[in-house]
């Protein structure tokens, strides 16, 4: 699928589904994910803040319709790049946004920079099970005191994979071109070695699910537009992503095994050793729906259509 196909304002993230929004309006539930980003950034007018892999910048821009605030926003597709400065042109704005092109794991900042980041479904594409590439130059770009925020599928550390859900996990990966999935006990231990202290891991799981509903449909109203009316052909690639789309559904319900969440850090002010954090609790976990309430709600959103 293209950004157009799954948003009209070009996001290409799954939505967050609030009490009392209508699970039918996936462009409101995708939006609102961004908001909920946004929201644990602890944001005040002036701030620097990164957007690491910005894929067409619609958090951004939605970020710098709302807040005084300075973006720059990374991606390593030029064509992003050159796409999200020509959706930029014109449009109403408090903040200022800068569309940046490199790698999120080695970006030539200074460093201490910024004062807040965010990561939307892009931190899995770094490399290995605790994405420390990734960490690692997070750590380097924040201040003291600045908080990241990751919303992303994790994995739940898990070995013992049944054989068809590993299969299924391989395709979906392969078709999105990411290595691994995090996994979430890694990822935070991460966090911590790189001097960050994490806030939440929140498992918003269920609360995606009335977007991920929404997959099916849109999927086949791609296909159908692209190869049918249009008579277009598909590249290996974009049958790559039809096919992760489509596995999406049944990955996220392997709850045992997977997870969506929301990751709130934020960067020590003192210098701290690494061993003083051995040990800690674990960080903050909620909303952890059953599989088979999970699936249930998955169900219910998906006989709308």
């Amino acid at each position: 699928m293209d950004y157009r196909a799954w948003s009209r304002n070009l996001n290409m993230h799954f939505g967050f589904y609030r009490w009392g929004m209508d699970p039918l309006a996936l462009e409101s539930m995708v939006e609102e994910m961004s908001r909920q980003v946004f929201r644990r950034l602890g944001l005040r007018d002036g701030m620097k803040v990164l957007d690491l892999g910005c894929g067409l910048g619609a958090p951004a821009r939605a970020l710098i319709r709302q807040r005084d605030v300075a973006v720059t926003a990374v991606t390593n597709v030029k064509y992003q790049v050159a796409m999200a400065r020509k959706l930029s042109r014109g449009l109403p704005a408090l903040g200022t946004v800068d569309w940046m092109l490199g790698d999120y794991t080695a970006l030539g900042l200074p460093g201490g920079a910024f004062q807040a980041a965010f990561s939307i479904e892009a931190s899995c594409h770094a490399r290995g099970a605790d994405k420390e590439p990734f960490v690692r130059e997070c750590s380097r770009l924040l201040a003291p005191g600045a908080r990241l925020v990751i919303a992303d599928g994790f994995m739940k550390g898990r070995a013992d994979l049944p054989l068809w859900y590993a299969t299924m996990l391989g395709c979906m990966t392969r078709g999105w071109a990411v290595e691994r999935f995090a996994d979430l006990p890694a990822f935070c231990a991460c966090l911590e070695r790189h001097g960050f202290t994490v806030l939440a891991a929140e498992d918003i799981s269920w609360r995606i699910a009335p977007s991920v509903a929404h997959v099916p449909r849109v999927t086949l109203e791609f296909l159908t537009e692209e190869l049918l009316l249009h008579g277009k052909t598909l590249d290996s690639v974009q049958w790559g992503n039809v096919v992760a789309a489509l596995l999406s559904p049944w990955i996220g319900l392997g709850r045992p095994y997977f997870g969506y969440y929301l990751v709130t850090a934020q960067k020590l002010r003192g210098q701290r050793k690494t061993a003083e954090r051995v040990g800690r609790a674990a960080p903050r976990r909620v909303e952890r729906p059953s599989l088979e309430g999970a699936a249930l709600k998955l169900l219910a959103a998906s006989r709308a259509w």
